[in-house]
C-alpha cells in the first residue's frame, strides 16, 4: 500500500514538471512505456545491447517474460548457447518484476553460491542505475537487508530478493514473484557425472520446490547438457506445462543464430575443434545422450489416459485386445519389467508397466494384480533367467480372478539386434502415457528406454528389452489369432 501512495505521488510530481517541456514529456512515455513492456525497459535501460536488429533473439525472450508477468506462462524453459545474454535479461527481468511488484519475492539459483551472488550482485546494480530510478524512483534498498544472498527493498514485505548455490540451505523465505533456476549444472564434467545429476535432481525437487508460494511461476535457464539434468527430467515428466525456448547456434539452414555474437564461420570452427557430443549440447541444445538414442522422447508417441477412457467404459467400442510381457531380472542390479499394451487397430497403448528391483516374492503378486485389473487376454514371461517358474506361480495367482493366457517364451537371439529390429515398429505404432507420476515405476520405465543408446555400453536394458518383447507377439505372424 505504501508503495502504490508513492508511486502515485511521484507520478504528480512528475506531471507538474513536464506540463511546459516537450522533450520531456516525450522522456515520460518512454518511462510510461518502459514501466508497461518488459522488452520497452530492456531497451530503456541499456539501448545499445537490447538492439532488436542486432540480437533478435533476446526480443522473443523478453516476450515470453513478459508472459510470465501477466499470468499467461506459468512454467518457462529457456536454452541458448553461450554469450547469448540469457543470464543478463533474466537479470533485467528480475529488477524489472520488483519495479511492478515492489512488495513481492524472487528466487534465483545456481550450480554455486558464487555465481548466485553475482546474479545477485548484478540485479542491484541496475536497481541502483539513475535511468532505472527514472521508471522505479520507488524501489531502494533497505538499509538493514542487504545481504547479497537474501536482501530487501523498502517495500518487500519479507525478503525481495534471494538466491542459493545447488545443495545449498534455504530456510524460512518463500517467492511469489519467480523461482528461478539458472545454470545448475556448471560444465560438461558434471553433466556425465550420474551423482551430481541425481544430487542436483534431489536438491531442487526438496528444497527449491520447497520454497514457492502458491501460483508462483517458475522459470529455468540452463545449456541443455543431459536428459537427466533438471530440464530434461522435468520435459520428461511433465511434457504438456512447460513453455520452452530453444535456441541452436546455427539454424536448420547452417547459419549463425546471431551474428553479433559469433559468425557462422565462427561457429563452424568451433564445430569442427569440438567434440561432437560437446558442440551438440553446449551449442546445439541437444543433451549429450541424443547421439545414438535409439528411442528419443521426443520421437515417442504419447496420449493420457483421459484421451483413452472410452475403451474403458464403452461396451461398444473396446479394445482389440490386451497382452502384457514380462522381461524378469537377471542379477541383483536389474529390474522386473513388466508392460501391457492395449491394442487397438494398429495402436498399441502402453497403460500400465510394472518395474521394479524388489525380489520375487513381491513381483508375482504385482504383475498377477496388474493381468487382473488391466483384463489382459494373454502374458508371455521372457523364461531365460527363472521365466518358467514365474509364470507358472503367476497363473497360480490369477486362477478364477482373470481370463488370461500365460505362458513362457526361451529367447535365444541377441538382444541388441532383437530391440534394433523392432524399434522402428514401436515408435511407429507404441503410444506411451505422457501423464505418469514423477518416481512411478512408468516413470522409471520411461527413463531406462529413453536413455537406451543404440550402439554402446547400457547399463540396463530392460524395458527396451521388454517392450521390444511385447512387439515380438503384437506384431507375430499368428498374431491375429488373439487379436
Amino acid at each position: 500500500m505504501e508503495a502504490l501512495i508513492e508511486i502515485e505521488r511521484e507520478k504528480r510530481r512528475r506531471l507538474s514538471l513536464i506540463k511546459n517541456d516537450p522533450l520531456r514529456l516525450e522522456r515520460e512515455k518512454e518511462i510510461l512505456e518502459a514501466r508497461k513492456s518488459f522488452w520497452s525497459f530492456c531497451v530503456f535501460v541499456d539501448t545499445f545491447f537490447f538492439a532488436a536488429e542486432k540480437r533478435p533473439h533476446l526480443f522473443k525472450i523478453a516476450y515470453k517474460l513478459q508472459q510470465v508477468e501477466n499470468g499467461e506462462i506459468k512454467k518457462l524453459m529457456i536454452s541458448l548457447p553461450p554469450r547469448g545474454g540469457k543470464s543478463y535479461i533474466i537479470s533485467m527481468w528480475c529488477s524489472w518484476m520488483l519495479g511492478k511488484h515492489p512488495e513481492g519475492s524472487i528466487m534465483r539459483n545456481s550450480y554455486g553460491q558464487d555465481l548466485a551472488n553475482k546474479f545477485s550482485y548484478d540485479i542491484r546494480a541496475i536497481i541502483q542505475l539513475p535511468v532505472y530510478k527514472e521508471v522505479f524512483p520507488h524501489v531502494k534498498l533497505r538499509p538493514d537487508r542487504k545481504d547479497v544472498v537474501d536482501w530487501a527493498i523498502q517495500t518487500s514485505k519479507q525478503s525481495a530478493y534471494f538466491c542459493a548455490g545447488v545443495g545449498g540451505a534455504i530456510t524460512g523465505k518463500g517467492c511469489d514473484l519467480a523461482a528461478i533456476l539458472d545454470d545448475p549444472i556448471k560444465n560438461i564434467e558434471d553433466a556425465m557425472s550420474e551423482t551430481i545429476l541425481k544430487k542436483t535432481w534431489q536438491w531442487y525437487t526438496a528444497v527449491h520446490k520447497a520454497r514457492l508460494e502458491k501460483g508462483c511461476p517458475e522459470i529455468h535457464i540452463a545449456t541443455r547438457w543431459s536428459r537427466k539434468d533438471p530440464i530434461g527430467m522435468l520435459k520428461a515428466s511433465e511434457p504438456n506445462e512447460w513453455e520452452e525456448i530453444k535456441i541452436a547456434a546455427l539454424n536448420d539452414k547452417g547459419e549463425t543464430f546471431c551474428e553479433s555474437i559469433k559468425s557462422t564461420e565462427e561457429y563452424a570452427k568451433m564445430k569442427n575443434i569440438l567434440d561432437g557430443f560437446i558442440w551438440e549440447a553446449e551449442f546445439m541444445q541437444n543433451p549429450i545422450e541424443s547421439k545414438g538414442l535409439l528411442f528419443p522422447a521426443e520421437e515417442l508417441n504419447r496420449f493420457s489416459l483421459d484421451e483413452v477412457k472410452k475403451y474403458e467404459e464403452n461396451k461398444q467400442e473396446t479394445w482389440d485386445a490386451i497382452v502384457g510381457y514380462t522381461d524378469t531380472a537377471d542379477e541383483g542390479a536389474d529390474f522386473l519389467s513388466s508392460p501391457t499394451g492395449k491394442v487397438k487397430g494398429e495402436k498399441i497403448f502402453i497403460t500400465d508397466v510394472v518395474f521394479t528391483q524388489d525380489p520375487i516374492e513381491i513381483t508375482e503378486p504385482l504383475v498377477a494384480q496388474m493381468i487382473i485389473d488391466t483384463k489382459q487376454n494373454k502374458h508371455t514371461v521372457e523364461s531365460n533367467s527363472g521365466g518358467k517358474s514365474f509364470a507358472i506361480n503367476v497363473q497360480e495367482i490369477i486362477q478364477g480372478k482373470a481370463k488370461c493366457i500365460i505362458n513362457w517364451q526361451q529367447q535365444t537371439k541377441n538382444k541388441e539386434t532383437r530391440i534394433l529390429m523392432k524399434s522402428g515398429q514401436i515408435k511407429k505404432y507404441f503410444y506411451f502415457r505422457n501423464d505418469y507420476q514423477l518416481g512411478s515405476d512408468y516413470d522409471k520405465f520411461m527413463r531406462q528406454l529413453t536413455s537406451y543408446v543404440r550402439f554402446g555400453k547400457n547399463t540396463h536394458d530392460d524395458a527396451p528389452d521388454s517392450v521390444t518383447g511385447l512387439a515380438e507377439i503384437v506384431f507375430a505372424p499368428n498374431a491375429v489369432e488373439f487379436l
